[in-house]
């Protein structure tokens, strides 16, 4: 019945460990007294946090690389706990966890076993309809764009693993899944205005890597706490227009024609 910290990640993010876990060490507050479970592919990650455990979910006896989730869903098996914090390797905290909000949500999840995730952050769900659940959270309803959001978020262990399938990337799963959990019985939670006005959420940089490259805003958060990047491997980040951004959505939906087909079947009836 415990509560797992899932940090998703790969291989190819290493740079972003230490100054995740250092800013998760200063804010994290109660959620450093939790398990840690960083989803590598191969390596191994030994820092400051003594519950850090790395999932290495690419075995050393495959030749091909897993997709995103069948490491996604590798990674899960390896947690013990029922309730995953799902976080991603570039959420950067930039203030202190809200214990109240973490309480309130854990409370929820462990005796209403109708809800299946609660997102404890702004940047999830964009919300058009919703109606009161608590202090703290609204019951989200469709339509609501990214109703499945890999921002942060409080899941039932099952619940997540049961909207993932295994020839998906990250843009398919959020699309594919979103529409998957219209679906399921499960209800989902999203924070109240009156959270959001309090700031009674977690805050983190919204990406800190951007198509390979830094946000710009990491720098003077790192400078601020002590933390030392060599940010010229991977440059800088620069907005994109509306509409290009839009097109590399698209083809990172239906780039291979025969997983996007396979996602489509996967939301007809019974599958």
């Amino acid at each position: 019945m415990g509560l797992g910290i899932f940090v998703n990640t790969s291989d190819g993010f290493q740079d972003c460990w230490p100054p995740f876990f250092e800013l998760f060490r200063l804010y994290g507050g109660s959620l450093c007294s939790h398990p840690v479970y960083l989803n590598t592919e191969r390596a191994e990650y030994v820092g400051t946090h003594t519950s850090i455990y790395s999932t290495k979910a690419w075995a050393e006896t495959e030749t091909t690389r897993p997709s995103w989730s069948q490491r996604l869903l590798r990674g899960l098996d390896s947690v013990q706990e029922d309730y995953v914090l799902f976080l991603l390797e570039d959420y950067f905290f930039k203030c202190a966890v809200p214990e109240s909000l973490l309480e309130d949500a854990l409370r929820i999840v462990q005796s209403d076993p109708s809800v299946g995730v609660i997102y404890l952050t702004p940047y999830g769900p964009k919300i058009r309809k919703s109606k009161f659940y608590s202090e703290f959270f609204v019951e989200i309803f469709p339509p609501a764009d990214y109703l499945v959001s890999t921002q942060a978020a409080l899941w039932r262990r099952d619940y997540l693993r049961s909207l993932v399938r295994d020839w998906e990337n990250i843009w398919m799963f959020e699309k594919f899944g979103s529409l998957r959990a219209l679906r399921s019985p499960r209800r989902m939670l999203g924070l109240s205005q009156k959270a959001i006005e309090n700031g009674e959420f977690l805050d983190y940089v919204w990406t800190g890597v951007m198509k390979g490259k830094w946000k710009p805003e990491c720098v003077e958060l790192f400078r601020d706490h002590g933390i030392t990047v060599d940010f010229s491997r991977r440059g800088f980040y620069k907005e994109m227009g509306r509409v290009k951004s839009r097109m590399e959505v698209f083809q990172k939906l239906f780039g291979r024609p025969l997983p996007a087909l396979r996602s489509i079947l996967s939301l007809l009836p019974g599958s």
